[in-house]
């Protein structure tokens, strides 16, 4: 069985990319709420992979004045490893803007997931929500 993404459209499918989100940043990595609770959700596409009709990983994307940014990704821990991230990602990636920068603040821990899906890290580790980041684009192999 193999994910099915779509975009979250309705109120209620964003607030089940919510409470994946609230699970895995909030409960899980102890991102501090009022991070996790940015005020951009109103300003974002919201995107959800689906796992034998449940909701089980979310994204958001966003233009912004450095490119086309994917951010929020969180997949459930119980379907990490299994492909449901990178479908997720890759299906995004087809309807990104064309000629636009495509990035990510990547969690340390995740490099390697971005890495394999065409992204190359770029400049020092900061931290977003106590937790150490670098900033990832889009490489032209990928593109």
């Amino acid at each position: 069985m193999s994910a099915r993404v779509s975009r979250a459209e309705s109120e209620s499918e964003r607030a089940q990319a919510r409470a994946i989100r609230h699970a895995v940043f909030v409960v899980e990595q102890a991102v501090p709420v009022e991070v996790e609770v940015d005020g951009l959700d109103e300003a974002c596409d919201h995107y959800l992979a689906w796992f034998g009709g449940e909701p089980v990983a979310t994204l958001r994307t966003r233009r912004t004045s450095q490119g086309y940014k994917i951010e929020r990704v969180a997949v459930r821990s119980e379907h990490r490893g299994s492909n449901v991230g990178r479908a997720l990602v890759l299906t995004v990636l087809e309807s990104a803007p064309a000629g636009a920068t495509v990035y990510v603040h990547a969690q340390a821990s995740a490099l390697g997931f971005w890495q394999r899906v065409g992204f190359v890290a770029h400049g020092p580790s900061f931290e977003e929500g106590g937790i150490a980041h670098r900033l990832m684009q889009l490489g032209p192999a990928a593109a």
